[in-house]
């Protein structure tokens, strides 16, 4: 009786010690569609393991490796396949109307989608103080920043986009499944270890590359008729290019500095020095000044790096439940968390 115990003790265990293998091969950092994250693990900051947005972090180093994505993610599915397209090139010029602050965080993370949630850019940037997102928006600070209205301008550099083929059917890894299996989902307190254990979110979309912004800050009789102007030019293409006029200092309260999203500094020294506009006495670097010159535009795409994320959708682990009643339990939780997260940021 006791050889018997014995036995089944060491069987038990040997298969906990290939569970664990197993689980901790899953573990990764990398950016690996499917996958999982625990979007609560960094919500607020997600920016600091994301290449999002270009900062002058403290202790930051211009030769270190860029890399998109460094966040802790688990393979939780077994058999998902996915669609990849590549490009290499710069496309148009987006000019992004922004009424307040609110709008131009809006805009720049349009491209993140996180079910759940309606204002993405929270969990990047929700924990970090006005001054700090000001100056990585290449602006002053600003005590009131919604006395003026603001316009991004930017052009794109994509590398890699990645979906997630038909979720449906798709097997959760054995682990995952016994994990599911066990919980229970009328206690919060345990939903709450499965989210840190296996995450919240799976990787459903992402997009590499690159793309280099300014933002301007406009008067707001000025803001409304560059808005009217846009308006007028798209309705009517023929119309001669007046756009450069808009962006004079009689429109604006200031031009903010130009900005990469991978944070190359040498990419921004050159835009600094080459990019230049000259408006009567003034002298400044805008983007403007992409929108005439296509010689430079074909030497900003030499010069542009794939250091960037430019989208990534997340989506809650529903599908990873076969019992509908334990799928929406767990969504409505996550969403509920999300919800309550995002008013406190």
């Amino acid at each position: 009786m006791c050889y018997k115990m014995l036995v089944v003790y060491f069987v038990v265990l040997f298969c906990s010690v290939l569970c664990d293998s197993e689980e901790d091969d899953d573990l990764g950092y990398g950016l690996t569609i499917g996958n999982a994250i625990d979007v609560f693990a960094n919500y607020g900051d997600l920016s600091q393991v994301t290449q999002v947005v270009s900062a002058d972090y403290e202790g930051y180093d211009s030769r270190e490796v860029v890399v998109p994505f460094n966040e802790r993610n688990i393979r939780v599915f077994v058999n998902v396949t996915s669609k990849e397209s590549t490009s290499d090139g710069i496309t148009d010029m987006d000019v992004l109307l922004c009424e307040t602050f609110d709008d131009l965080l809006n805009a720049y993370f349009r491209n993140f989608r996180i079910e759940g949630t309606d204002k993405p850019w929270k969990a990047f940037m929700g924990d970090w103080i006005h001054d700090e997102i000001m100056r990585t928006f290449g602006i002053v600070y600003d005590s009131n920043p919604d006395n003026c209205c603001y316009v991004l301008v930017k052009l794109t550099k994509r590398h890699k986009t990645v979906e997630l083929d038909d979720i449906e059917g798709a097997a959760a890894k054995d682990y995952v499944s016994r994990a599911i299996e066990d919980l229970n989902v009328s206690d919060t307190s345990e939903i709450r270890r499965f989210m840190r254990s296996y995450g919240t979110h799976y990787i459903d979309s992402y997009v590499t590359g690159n793309f280099i912004y300014q933002v301007f800050k406009y008067k707001r009789t000025g803001y409304n008729m560059l808005r009217s102007y846009i308006r007028i030019r798209n309705s009517r293409r023929t119309r001669p290019d007046n756009l450069r006029f808009y962006f004079s200092s009689y429109f604006l309260k200031q031009v903010g500095d130009i900005r990469i999203a991978s944070g190359n500094k040498t990419i921004e020294d050159w835009a600094r020095n080459n990019l230049r506009d000259v408006q009567y006495l003034y002298s400044r670097p805008s983007l403007l000044r992409l929108h005439y010159n296509p010689v430079l535009v074909n030497k900003l795409n030499e010069l542009m790096d794939n250091g960037a994320l430019l989208g990534l959708g997340l989506k809650t682990l529903r599908p990873l439940f076969k019992d509908r009643h334990k799928a929406d339990k767990y969504a409505e939780i996550v969403e509920n968390d999300l919800q309550l997260w995002e008013i406190n940021a």
